[in-house]
Parts: C-alpha cells; structure tokens; sequence
C-alpha cells in the first residue's frame, strides 16, 4: 500500500463553507451554543474556526483545544485532541461550548472546519484513500500565517492568574527558569500557556509536561504531572524548568496563564414544575435521565447533552469483529455487563409503558425514548446469531486498574458470549425482557424497530429455554462482578413479557411453573421474585400471587424481617443500601396500581423515596437540593478537564469531583443513617445504572400519582417515616 504525505505549509483541506452556529442558552455573563459540521471527507485532523460578531473574553471548550485567539476575542481557531481527531465520512462533529463576557449576551456565531491545522501540518492519506484537491489556506481576521512576533496560545479560559518569568540562572545557551502563580481556586490539574520574547527550543519541567509547542519556539504549553495536580487556594504553584535558547545571552523573558483545568463552568438549573409535591419530580427525571447519557459508550450523537463527555470504545468487538460499540458503562467504571444492563433498560421501558403521562408532563417522554433506544441498540448487536449473545465487553481486572475518562483508555477490552454450549439462561432471559418490552413501547412510534425487538426477544427466549445454565458459570469474567445465583427468576421474568408482547400462552404457561411464592428477598438485577409476584397477579388475578405479593411486603414492612435505620430506610445490605428500598418501593406502587392496598403501599414507597431525595436534610441524588454527594466513586466526573491528566492521585484525592455527575444515585447510608462522602468508598458512594432503574421508575410512578390526584401528600397520608397501619404488626419506624 502507497501512503501519500502531502505538506501543507500554506493551505488546509477545505470541508465546508462558513455555518452558522445557534445559541443555546445565554445569561448574564457567559451563554453556551454548539457548532456541528457535516464531515463530507475522511479526516485525520481537523481545524474549527469560530467567529463571534463581538469580543468575548474567554471561551471554554471540552473535545477541542483553542490554539489562537485573533481579532480582539472575536474569532478562536480549534484544533482537534488527539482521541477525537478521526472523522468519517457521514459523521457530524458538533463542538459544545461556553462564552464568557460582560451582560447578558447572545452572540452571532459563524464556524467552519477544514482537514489539517492550523499550521499546516501533515496529512496522511490512509490505504486506499485519495485526498481531495487542496485549497488555500483561509484567512481569518487578524491572523497572519508566518507569525515573527510573540502570540499567546490559548487552550481554555482562565482566571487571568498570570506569572512573569523569573530567571535564577543564564548561561548562555540554556537558563533556569520558574512561574510563581497564587491561584485563587483550589487546583485540580493544571495548563500552563508561555509566551516568550525569543525561542526556547527545548525545556525540562520539573512540575509538568510538554504538551505542545509553536515551530517558532515562542509558544508553550505545560501540563502537570500526575503527582503535581493539586495546589490550594491562595498558595504558592511554581512551575520550575530548564530551557534552552540560541543566540547568547540575555535569555527571554515570558509571562505565562495558569488555566486550572479543575473547573467545570458547565451547570443545569432545575426542571419547571407546576407541582406543589414536596420534591419536585420533574427534576428528578430530568437529572436521572442525563446520568444516564453520562454513561454512554461508543460514537455520541450530535445532540449529546453531557459536555464533558465524547466518544469512547469505539473499537468494541465480538470474536468475528462484529461491531460491540455502544451501550452503557456499568457503574464508575468502564466495563459493559450486559446483565445488569439489560435489567436497568427493562425496568425503565416497563415504567414508560406504565407512567408515560408522567413523563411526558415533565416533558421528558422524548429523552426517555432515546434513553432506552440507546442500550436496545447495543443489544441488539451483541445478538449475533439465534444462539449467540455478548454480554459483557471489557476485562473487569485491567478496567478497575485504570482511572482515568473513557476517552482515553487503552487498554484491551475483550468480549465474552454465551452460546448453546456455554449458556447463560439467565442473561438471555433479561435480554428477552428488555427486547419484549421495548417491543412494546415502540410499537405505535416505531413498528419496524418493536418488530426487530421482538424477533430478537422470541430467539433470545428460546436460546435461554432450551440450553439451561448460569451465565457466570459460562463467562467466569463476570462471576467477580455480577455472579449470578439462580435463573428461575429470570425464567419467569423473561416468560412474562413474551406473554405480554405476543399473548402466546406458552410464555405464560412457563412463568408460572417458575413463579416462586416465597417472600422477596429484595429486588436487583439478579432477583425478580417480586415484580414476578406482582405482574403475575397483574394478568391472572390468581389469589395465590395476591397472597405472595402481600407477604412480601409484610416482611418489608416495619415489623417484619427487614431491619430499618432511625430515620426510616428499609435497610436490606449495606452495599447500595438505596438500590434495594428504590427497588422495593418501585414494586410496592406497581403493586398498588394493581388494587393492592393502594394507600398503605404507596405511603410507604414515598418514605423511602423520599428518604433519598431528602428527608434526611441530605439528597443522596447527586445535583438534586442544596447538599448531596460531591465525591461519588466514578471515573469520568471526577477527572479534570483534558488535557490535563487523570490517574490515582485524582481518585484518592479529597478534592470533589470536578464535574457534578447530574441525577446519579449513590449507593446510600449505613444502618445507623451514617454516610462519608468519599470517592474512595466505592460501597456507599459509587453510582451504578442499576441503582437508578427502579428509582426512576419509582419517582415517575409518585408523580403520575401527582397526576392523578392519588399521591398521598394529597390525600393526606403523608407522614414520614412509616409507620404501619391498623392490622398489621410494626410501630412508627425511627420512633422509640
């Protein structure tokens, strides 16, 4: 294969004409907009222009690196990162950002994108492919292509924390140099931008690395080394180096910024509600959706809301190199577990075809369906063939060994499958679940997607009826993070949703053989005994699954076998201590809409929703109320921006994270209602997709009792904590 290298010293690939590029949002002092582009050529690099029609005085963005600022603050060149300098044909790139300036303003922004840099650099085509024609460099205002004079180089808005060079030796040829900064912030990773009055061709940092440099030798920028990260508020930071320079004494002066790459400028304000509930579940789903696309995997869309966020894992593949990309990342981690994956989007589908009023008088029906539409589509991948299934991509070892965003990992990520061989009864019957109810959901709105699912869900059933086995017996990968212990479960649970998508009573007929009357130990992603209970006394209205539902419940219930903390939560295990009551109360309002005691069921779901919400004086919802979790266990969040590095020294820091992770659940308090917000406790306060399927639901079910005038807080039945009523034993929960 011929690779061609064609060296632009004064042109760039042109891909597009100017575009105009909308306003989001704008405030006072700063707005944010987004500029996308149509990629209408292979692209290895690739430079943005923007153009504002007035002067801003910084700008932030996340997936690029400002190189210049020209034209007084009016026009910024960008250059792609290193993880994101790919673009194919058919792609859009759309670059999220935030302005900064005096009043409230609502600039007109222009933007275009060309092939290459700024500078010119080189070009290569790849195999096979023919570069198109060039075209002369554009010229932007105030730029000049050769530049003689020194240019600060701008990679992100800063305080204005600028530091004169101080020299302490000059030899000649080479000094010894530092910055001395005071930041005004606490300092969570850092870049430094020099400018000098002559080249500097090399230098040695002590502090930091080189990131990048002008070919005049003018322009610098450092970042920190992992272990030189942090600096307090009001301290010193020196950044101390060695350089080498030509032409003999008197070696250059500078100045450099210090930009402090721990600050995220990004932030929502809550969801509009007319409702006078005590909390205000329009924001609840709001927030729990975005965490949701905070977890993404693969190629991002154009509309993607999560500025810090970008593509990721994009070379995920089967054995075969089928096209794993996609889904979501499990917990704080970077793994996709398929299991507890193909549980959160059931849950979720199942609460949208329950409570699609709520969401949609949130106005949050549409990010709901393009919620679970995302996972759908990765599973639909990862069904190979008839009898073939992914479930899990990435190695749970090396994943947890690395911290750091999901942009940058390089590690292996193999994939695992289940088989007729190798089965995995258990997770083919979540998967059908997932697809049988998504069949259902997209049935009017989409036929030929609900079609696709429930081909799926029929072979995914039969795979898991017919070749009997535990999944983590089969994929031994999963068993350290998701064994599973049982799969009549997920026999039942599966059986259920083809009866309810198809009306075939062979599915029915397979549900009940495993239906299990026992009292529910709790409900997870691992156990369905009881929204089995529920939903199989939904469809027969059979007494015995009447009775089971009500047992359960009596043993959830203050007096009966779960253990409960003074301020109220039913304390199931230490370990997501939220996700178990979420869970429970998601099932108990199910099971009241079903005409089973409606207001004691529901009083209590809302206390333990509540108790996460807030009724403690804290929010365990991470964005939600004036105090919740700063520090959850979860890599992307707590990194700083690019490119400043991440690694250990970030984890095990006390510092927040430094961005807010919107509407994740953390996994809860102790049995004595006591929590330590801190990252490294990955047993109370990591974050999980799991956590927030139930809790969601449970929250969209509270406010379509809202809806229709049946929540207790109306009818009066809204004392918290619990206490049981009449005919049943227990006492005031929390009470002595």
């Amino acid at each position: 294969m011929l690779t061609v290298i064609l060296t632009l010293s004064t042109a760039l690939l042109a891909l597009g004409a100017d575009v105009s590029v909308p306003i989001s949002s704008h405030w006072n002092g700063g707005f944010q907009g987004s500029a996308c582009f149509n990629i209408m050529e292979e692209m290895h690099s690739w430079t943005v222009v923007l153009t504002f029609d007035q002067p801003i005085s910084s700008l932030d963005v996340y997936t690029a690196d400002i190189k210049e600022t020209l034209d007084g603050g009016k026009v910024f060149v960008l250059q792609n990162k290193e993880w994101n300098k790919d673009e194919h044909v058919g792609d859009k790139l759309c670059l999220d950002f935030q302005g900064h300036g005096s009043g409230d303003i609502n600039p007109t922004v222009t933007g275009s994108i060309h092939a290459g840099d700024s500078t010119g650099a080189p070009i290569t085509a790849g195999p096979g492919q023919t570069l198109a024609p060039t075209t002369p460099r554009p010229t932007v205002p105030g730029q000049t292509h050769a530049p003689t004079t020194a240019r600060p180089t701008v990679v992100f808005s800063s305080d204005g924390n600028k530091a004169p060079l101080k020299i302490n030796s000059d030899w000649g040829d080479r000094f010894d140099g530092e910055f001395d900064f005071t930041p005004s912030q606490n300092v969570i990773g850092w870049v430094v931008n020099i400018t000098f009055s002559k080249p500097v061709n090399k230098m040695d940092i002590i502090a930091g690395d080189e990131y990048s440099h002008s070919a005049d030798g003018l322009n610098w920028i450092l970042i920190n080394k992992g272990d030189h990260a942090f600096a307090q508020a009001g301290s010193s930071l020196q950044v101390k180096f060695f350089g080498n320079y030509a032409g003999g004494k008197p070696a250059p002066t500078g100045e450099a910024t210090l930009v402090n790459m721990g600050i995220d400028h990004w932030s929502i304000s809550p969801a509009a509600t007319t409702d006078t509930s005590k909390y205000n579940y329009n924001d609840v789903l709001y927030k729990s959706i975005l965490f949701y696309e905070t977890q993404r995997s693969g190629k991002l869309p154009a509309n993607k809301r999560i500025p810090y966020r970008g593509d990721s894992a994009l070379g995920d593949k089967g054995d075969a190199g089928e096209d794993l990309t996609g889904g979501w990342y499990d917990a704080g981690d970077h793994v996709k577990f398929n299991f507890p994956m193909a549980y959160s989007t059931a849950i979720l589908a199942w609460g949208y075809l329950m409570y699609a009023d709520a969401y949609k008088a949130a106005g949050q029906d549409t990010y709901l369906l393009d919620s679970i539409k995302w996972p759908l589509d990765y599973l639909l991948k990862c069904h190979t063939k008839p009898d073939e299934l992914y479930v899990q991509v990435g190695d749970g070892g090396a994943d947890h060994s690395y911290w750091g965003p999901p942009e940058l990992m390089t590690m292996a990520r193999p994939a695992y499958k289940i088989t007729a061989s190798k089965p995995g009864t258990d997770v083919a019957m979540e998967t059908a679940a997932a697809f049988a109810i998504g069949s259902l959901v997209f049935k009017n709105s989409d036929p030929t997607y609900s079609a696709t699912l429930l081909t799926h869900a029929k072979q995914l059933w039969e795979l898991g009826e017919k070749h009997r086995g535990i999944y983590s017996d089969s994929v031994q990968a999963a068993a350290a993070y998701y064994r599973s212990y049982n799969i009549t479960d997920e026999l039942a649970w599966g059986s259920i949703w083809l009866y309810q998508a198809t009306n075939e009573n062979k599915y029915l007929a397979l549900a009940e053989k495993y239906f299990d009357p026992a009292p529910a130990w709790g409900m997870s992603w691992d156990d369905k005994t009881i929204v089995n209970q529920v939903m199989l006394y939904k469809i027969t209205k059979d007494e015995k699954y009447k009775t089971a539902v009500e047992d359960s419940f009596k043993f959830w219930f203050p007096g009966g076998g779960i253990p409960y903390t003074p301020k109220g939560l039913a304390y199931r295990l230490q370990w997501g201590s939220l996700r178990y009551s979420s869970n429970m109360a998601m099932a108990a309002l199910v099971a009241a809409d079903a005409g089973l005691n409606a207001d004691q069921y529901r009083h209590w779901a809302m206390c333990q929703i509540h108790y996460a919400l807030g009724d403690t004086g804290f929010s365990y919802l991470i964005g939600f109320g004036d105090k919740y979790p700063h520090s959850p266990h979860h890599r992307a969040s707590s990194c700083p921006n690019l490119p400043a590095p991440c690694g250990p020294f970030i984890m095990s820091s006390k510092e927040p994270n430094v961005h807010i992770l919107y509407g994740a659940l953390v996994g809860g308090p102790g049995q004595s209602d006591d929590y330590t917000d801190d990252r490294s406790n990955y047993v109370n306060n990591e974050v999980a997709c799991d956590y927030n399927a139930g809790f969601q639901t449970a929250v969209a079910a509270l406010k379509s009792l809202w809806l229709r005038k049946e929540h207790p807080e109306q009818k009066g039945t809204a004392q918290c904590p619990f206490s049981t009523g009449s005919g049943n034993t227990g006492s005031v929960v929390g009470k002595k």
